[in-house]
């Protein structure tokens, strides 16, 4: 599980359901946070465990160290081997994985309320007492290189040089966040994961899997008291240790604004287009303005260059949000005739924001869009545990959750505005664009007119010896 939040999948409903409610919260003796939160017409229970660690803590030579990591958790513990552990929770009817994104590695499982004792022991045991075979190292890179779909990051990274590249959003990253690991991949790059060994991702793994650096939530029928026991139960003996320090927030970019062009091959002669500004970080207040200001962008747009124009297939805005910045991103993509249309249009609907020009009935519009998106997620207990776990690393000791529905309701028509003349300055904005050099068509039209031009060749060159006088002795 790869992922960057985005605030579309975060939102509320007119007063309900509010995620604080209900929301109990202890720190055992260790230093490792445990949340619950009850909810007794359930019938399952999920359980998160959130490790503070990501791509954003590495470096370029150990890129993907993190990832790496989260592989080999899974290859045996203390208790179990590697396909016990993967059968341990399906044979019980759940569900179990883990991911890793920029800022954070979680695992997580999903069963019956009947069988939360049996969801913490299993994410203690792949969490806090794996075996780190040095045995499996190898086989786990095989499997990631797999994942990555093979070794082709020496090739790329030849073509980001050449400015031949496709990751549109990852080069718009590198011009936003200068300096910042913000830049590299989760999944890590050919050589710093051929360059990885026990040693170090042992080292990777002591240095953040720390009782400090963790969190568990459990979200359910479950009573919080019991939940608190089993989690003293489970996760009391994880090693102490002070949580390592956090990266850096990368600074502003140079003057801008900043134009992204990558120029790679695609599969069509379309042109992919990313606009937008750097923002701010997901406990930063303005960033319940910012998400509805994408929401009535994304609406407004696709009535506009999608229904109306039909320059445009699918068109998406989102305000993605890290632990102190974010990314605000309208993304759509166009024939190559269209785009410069497009990316008008993209910027007078901006313009229109900035000079206060969304009326208030649109905004209400927005809100009940988000409340009702956000209702429907909080029917999950995994959702609800995912978006609960994504705080208690971020927020000061005593720092209530954010209220999702207040805060939606409290942002007024002139708060859009504001944010857009605060943030989409020329130094922070951007406009990235994805110009294919070639196409799956042109290469096929390359292949058949050199392929032409060849057999041209070889029957001219037949023809011219068919026309020479024979030499004696040989052979034709």
């Amino acid at each position: 599980m790869i992922r960057a939040e985005d605030d579309k999948a975060a939102h509320a409903t007119s007063r309900g359901p509010n995620l604080e409610a209900g929301l109990k919260q202890t720190t055992l003796s260790n230093g490792l946070r445990v949340w619950c939160q009850a909810r007794p017409d359930s019938e399952s229970v999920a359980a998160v465990v959130v490790v503070g660690v990501g791509s954003r803590d590495e470096t370029i030579q150990d890129n993907g160290v993190s990832h790496f990591v989260e592989h080999m958790v899974f290859a045996g513990t203390e208790r179990w081997n590697e396909h016990e552990i993967k059968e341990f929770i399906s044979c019980r009817g759940g569900n179990w994985n883990g991911g890793t994104d920029e800022e954070s590695t979680a695992f997580y499982a999903q069963l019956a309320a009947s069988d939360c004792s049996l969801a913490l022991d299993w994410l203690s045991q792949v969490v806090f007492h794996p075996t780190f075979p040095a045995e499996k190292v190898d086989k786990e890179r095989v499997i990631i290189f797999q994942e990555r779909m093979g070794r082709q990051g020496r090739i790329i990274d030849a073509l980001d040089r050449l400015g031949l590249g496709y990751e549109l959003g990852r080069q718009v990253r590198l011009r936003l966040f200068p300096g910042s690991t913000l830049g590299l991949r989760v999944a890590g790059e050919d050589t710093s994961l051929e360059r990885l060994d026990h040693p170090a991702l042992l080292a990777h793994y002591r240095r953040h899997y720390v009782a400090e650096n963790v969190t568990l939530v459990v979200v359910g029928n479950v009573e919080p008291d019991e939940a608190f026991k089993l989690a003293d139960k489970y996760f009391g003996a994880a090693p102490r240790g002070p949580r390592p320090p956090l990266p850096a927030t990368p600074p502003l970019p140079s003057a801008g604004p900043h134009h992204v062009v990558v120029r790679g091959p695609e599969a069509t002669d379309q042109v992919r287009i990313m606009m937008g500004a750097r923002t701010i970080g997901r406990a930063h207040p303005d960033r319940w303005a910012l998400a509805l200001l994408a929401d009535i962008l994304g609406d407004d747009l696709r009535r506009d260059i999608r229904y109306q124009r039909g320059l445009v297939y699918g068109l998406a805005a989102r305000n993605a949000v890290f632990d102190d910045v974010g990314c605000f991103a309208v993304t759509t993509r166009t024939e190559r005739r269209h785009y410069e249309a497009v990316v008008k249009t993209i910027q007078e609907h901006i313009e229109r924001a900035r000079h206060g020009d969304i009326p208030k009935e649109r905004l209400d519009e927005s809100k009940a869009g988000l409340r009702g998106s956000w209702a429907l997620s909080a029917e999950n207990n995994m959702d609800r545990a995912l978006w609960l776990a994504q705080w208690p690393l971020v927020l000061p000791a005593g720092t209530p959750v954010p209220d999702v529905p207040q805060r939606l309701d409290a942002v007024q028509p002139g708060d859009l505005s504001r944010v857009v003349e605060t943030y989409f300055t020329p130094q922070c904005s951007y406009v990235g664009l994805h110009v294919p050099i070639a196409t799956v068509s042109s290469m096929a039209r390359s292949v058949a007119v050199a392929g032409g031009i060849a057999l041209a060749f070889l029957g001219s060159h037949a023809l011219w010896k068919k026309l020479q006088p024979r030499r004696p002795g040989s052979v034709v």
